[in-house]
């Protein structure tokens, strides 16, 4: 009898096993050809990369720092060739393939040295599994919700939509009903070419590339200013912060400028100890302008760390009045602006705006349909997370106010950039006291100091901060490390209690944020993406049926969504920051078939409407007229439905 339980018992779990090994095979086999191509994007990032910082001439550079900086540069290098391409009018897969063949030959003999650098960083990780396996964990598990398709709110209003629509045209162009084609996109550059090589979840991995590396840069130069205790620690805070984890697995851009402009920050204080009294060598100085650069040229809120180091270049300048002085800031200056200037000028091409949608009074804005009435709308969503009792007053309760309602600084997806402040935030005044024993821990922290104050004296949208969260991490684990020395056992016991509670904290709200989208069910092989996206998205199913059903020269006009990502066929998305052409068209018209007849003319031949978000989004699509809402009245009876989805309808002009 005791034989028949064992062999029921083993029976049982070799069944469980299999079926849990197929879900995961289920799971995972929507990543294989992602993986692989994250792989190659690594390799010829990281060859290509090192050919470029071996041209810099740095003797001071470690084999492996060599390698991290190849591989940084190495994304700036793709994200760069992808301009290229769509400014050619050649985003076409063959045109992908021939850039990324041709950073392989560039690099490809820098790949074996490349490889044998990483052995003394592994050593090194070796010497401390805990912490390594503190920070491999939840990296291993942000990469795994990678596999969740693209359903974040900006991903599909924008940062997946315009690749899309450049890879439909086959060339950079300012798409209709989307404001944010006017933004520097470096990020959507990496996208792009993503998409060419046919998956958006490789899209998602770049930006969980863009965070493994920003811990790698304060691991590998960190430690040259701090004890690797206190790196180690960093690392911990970095890979467990709520709002990186989140966003690591999304399209969204900040984990890209996060890794730029950390390495910015870390390349610029080194150039300083290496040359304090400057006319040293300037490696350095170009490496952390080259990042600047590629950062501006990914986010607008980049500015504020070009600025941060004009102005200490220009510090350096006014009190020396030494020529080389002067040469650093010109230097420094050309660089990032040559990096900046492709988005400047093709939005001077685009919009007669080179800065848009800033200085709006000053320019024109052609063919975006923007006046000062909208701007000032675009720009209120910004601050309307604001200083609540005034300045000062909320400057001095803002760490309180992090702590108790971070959710107050995001709204919407925005939220995912509020989660998981407290460590970073609460450990800065130790970084305050251990910097004041360093220099280059003072610089990272005056860095910190302007990047801070120019955030909170704007609009206050806490995501934009996520791009100081490695060097805070840094500068808060010199301080704990530091304090740490000096306590008894019980205050340290204390420390370790707290700081252990805020990390399952952090972790928990990375799960609970994924709990409350459903994306465990698809990320583990319970759910299809199709099954996921249909309950997501109120449009999918429409979506998914053009897929089978649009013809080569459709044109779809989308009523009530933004979120135009996932349709198959070239259309015009419904937009809360420019008047609507549906609302436009209707309030025009004379009758419901003059209303037809111009949109036929506009070249419409399908009509996607999705009642419920529209609902939501109310008057922020714009407000029809009576006669106009007649028009849109007798134009939806009109129409031919051709397909009626979950929460959506297809209708045929």
């Amino acid at each position: 009898m005791s034989r028949a339980a064992a062999a029921f018992a083993l029976l049982t779990a070799g069944l469980g096993a299999l079926s849990a090994a197929d879900s995961l095979w289920v799971a995972l086999r929507p990543g294989c050809v992602p993986f692989v191509l994250l792989a190659l994007t690594i390799l010829l990032a990281t060859g290509s990369g090192r050919v470029l910082a071996g041209k810099l001439g740095l003797s001071d550079m470690s084999e492996s720092q060599k390698t991290l900086c190849g591989m940084t540069l190495g994304l700036g290098l793709l994200a760069l060739g992808g301009f290229l391409l769509g400014a050619l009018g050649l985003f076409k897969p063959w045109a992908a393939s021939a850039l990324l063949a041709a950073l392989w030959l560039i690099g490809y003999a820098e790949l074996k040295p490349a490889l044998a650098s990483l052995a003394p960083d592994q050593s090194l990780l070796r010497e401390r599994p805990l912490a390594a396996a503190a920070v491999a964990l939840p990296l291993l598990a942000a990469l795994w919700m990678c596999l969740v398709p693209p359903h974040q709110y900006d991903s599909l209003v924008y940062h997946l939509a315009l690749p899309q629509a450049y890879l439909r045209e086959g060339r950079l162009f300012a798409p209709p009903g989307i404001v944010y084609a006017h933004f520097p996109q470096n990020g959507e550059m990496l996208f792009s070419l993503a998409l060419l090589l046919g998956s958006d979840l490789l899209a998602q991995m770049y930006m969980w590339l863009s965070m493994v590396l920003s811990i790698w840069w304060v691991f590998s130069l960190g430690r040259r200013e701090a004890p690797m205790s206190a790196v180690a620690l960093a690392a911990i805070f970095i890979a467990t912060h709520s709002a990186l984890l989140l966003m690591s697995s999304t399209t969204y851009v900040e984990p890209l400028v996060m890794l730029w402009v950390t390495a910015a920050a870390l390349s610029f204080e080194r150039w300083r100890r290496l040359a304090p009294e400057g006319g040293g060598p300037r490696g350095w100085l170009i490496l952390s302008a080259i990042f600047t650069g590629l950062a501006l040229g990914t986010k607008y809120y980049a500015g504020i760390g070009a600025a941060a180091f004009g102005l200490r270049l220009l510090w350096g300048f006014a009190f020396d009045r030494r020529k080389d002085r002067a040469v650093d800031l010109v230097l420094f200056t050309a660089i990032v602006s040559a990096l900046f200037a492709p988005w400047l000028i093709k939005n001077w091409v685009c919009v007669r705006n080179p800065v848009f949608p800033f200085l709006y009074k000053w320019f024109e804005n052609t063919g975006t349909g923007w006046n000062a009435e909208l701007a000032a709308g675009y720009f209120s969503v910004l601050t309307e997370y604001g200083h609540i009792g005034g300045f000062f007053h909320s400057l001095i309760s803002l760490p309180i106010l992090l702590l108790r309602n971070p959710l107050r600084f995001g709204g919407g997806m925005d939220v995912l950039g509020d989660l998981g402040w407290d460590i970073s935030l609460w450990l800065l005044p130790l970084g305050a006291w251990a910097a004041s024993k360093n220099r280059s821990l003072r610089g990272l922290l005056l860095f910190c100091f302007l990047w801070g104050a120019a955030w909170f004296s704007s609009g206050v949208v806490l995501r934009f901060l996520t791009v100081l969260v490695p060097v805070m991490a840094l500068l808060g684990a010199c301080g704990l490390v530091a304090l740490w020395g000096v306590l008894d056992r019980w205050s340290r016991v204390v420390i370790a209690g707290a700081l252990g509670v805020m990390t399952f904290a952090h972790l928990f709200l990375f799960v609970f944020v994924h709990s409350t989208f459903g994306s465990g069910s698809t990320a583990f092989g319970l759910e299809s993406r199709e099954a996921f996206l249909t309950r997501r998205l109120d449009y999918y199913s429409c979506a998914d049926w053009l897929r089978g059903n649009a013809v080569e020269n459709d044109k779809i006009l989308v009523v009530g969504e933004q979120r135009g990502y996932y349709l198959p066929a070239a259309h015009l998305p419904s937009t809360v920051h420019m008047p609507n052409l549906f609302v436009r068209r209707a309030n025009e018209s004379a009758d419901p078939a003059a209303l037809l007849s111009s949109l036929r003319a506009d070249g419409f031949t399908r009509v996607l409407i999705v009642p419920r978000e529209a609902a939501r989004l109310g008057p922020g699509l714009g407000s029809l007229t009576p006669a106009g809402a007649v028009n849109w009245k007798g134009l939806e009876d009109t129409l031919k439905t051709e397909f009626t989805g979950r929460g959506c309808v297809v209708g045929r002009l």
